[in-house]
């Protein structure tokens, strides 16, 4: 019959036992995995399990693969057991002589490094208000308005950094379960999409407590125009970051984005919103921290402001944040990970200390008419 090649197979030291029983089924395990992978021919590099074996045995035949048979457990365990005590090099290993002092560590079973997935560096999105949206018709009109001023900022709302789907969709939240363009759609009046999952062809539960049906769907260009000619804006905590998955507490190397620039260009604004809650709260403390000693942040009212934000070292120092010009609030989270709480409960929430204030703000701000 025809031997399969020489296949290293890696189990980890830390799992070893001396324990007959462990040491049968971690060769009852190996034998299985490395017969199928020699029946269907599939790189057993790909298998977890095993330690420097070995399958150069006749077990690892082709034509007559190894059975989890006790015999055959007990074969495999006395090839494990002869591994494991003399450490046998890879077979990658040019020569099966004892690693000398001083050789290279790549042929040493405890310098080879792990796998690493590599992370990419992604950036986030431009900042989302009035003046900046990529929109042809809105350049127009402000090319065109001569005589009245641009719609001025009053809420500026954070995300933290994008996700992987809002990055491929190159969308502000664009995940279909993040709440963001439900609840602002139920507070202005449009819907976000129909709410049919993919997968299931069935709506999404929280439809059910949506306030207007698909008839009212509108583009997500038509639904940041909304936004915008409402006085609000939209951005990011983190410029750029490394970050495996979507979650904000995988974020490393961020470099933060200059939030306080921003609003040093729009003086009108007089609130900030961190969607995604408490832990997008502390990255805004952790990279604003002198902002904060200035005196120019205030924390909201609202509990969750209140945890994420008061210190009273900086209560004190600023009198009671006598001079704020901005209040910063925590809000419930909008991310779909924030599932302790229902659509209605972030929806009240935002409804009360987002834009029911956000849209009074607007109001304020609007010329005097003739």
């Amino acid at each position: 019959s025809s031997i399969a090649p020489a296949t290293s197979i890696t189990i980890a030291k830390s799992k070893w036992r001396k324990n007959n029983n462990t040491m049968k089924r971690a060769a009852t395990t190996a034998v299985t995995l490395a017969a199928a992978a020699v029946t269907s021919g599939t790189p057993t590099s790909v298998i977890p399990v095993g330690v420097t074996a070995l399958t150069t045995s006749p077990y690892f035949s082709k034509n007559n693969p190894p059975k989890t048979s006790s015999s055959t457990t007990n074969k495999a365990t006395t090839i494990l057991n002869a591994a494991h005590s003399k450490s046998t090099p890879s077979p990658s290993t040019s020569s099966p002589s004892k690693k000398k002092k001083g050789s290279s560590p790549s042929t040493s079973k405890s310098a080879t490094p792990k796998n690493k997935t590599h992370v990419k560096r992604t950036n986030s999105f431009e900042p989302m208000w009035w003046g900046n949206l990529p929109d042809a018709k809105i350049q127009q009109e402000l090319k065109t308005r001569t005589t009245t001023s641009p719609i001025d900022v009053h809420t500026l709302i954070l995300g933290t950094h994008p996700s992987i789907r809002s990055l491929s969709e190159e969308q502000y939240y664009g995940h279909p379960m993040n709440a963001f363009w439900w609840i602002a759609g139920d507070c202005f009046g449009f819907r976000r999409s129909t709410g049919i999952s993919p997968s299931s062809g069935e709506p999404y539960k929280f439809t059910s407590t949506l306030r207007y049906g698909p008839d009212k769907v509108i583009p997500y260009e038509e639904q940041i125009r909304t936004m915008a000619q409402h006085g609000f804006a939209m951005w990011d905590i983190i410029s750029s970051c490394k970050r495996e998955g979507s979650l904000d507490s995988a974020i490393e190397q961020e470099i933060p984005n200059d939030i306080e620039g921003f609003c040093q260009k729009h003086p009108s604004i007089r609130r900030i919103v961190l969607a995604n809650g408490s832990t997008g709260s502390k990255y805004f403390v952790k990279h604003f921290k002198s902002w904060w000693e200035s005196g120019q942040l205030c924390p909201g009212d609202n509990k969750e402001s209140q945890t994420a934000f008061h210190r009273k070292a900086l209560a004190k120092a600023t009198n009671n944040y006598e001079n704020a010009t901005i209040t910063c609030i925590s809000a419930v989270s909008v991310s779909p990970a924030a599932a302790s709480y229902s659509y209605e409960q972030k929806r009240d929430f935002w409804e009360a200390h987002v834009y029911q204030p956000g849209l009074q703000d607007f109001q304020e701000m609007q010329p005097p008419s003739n």
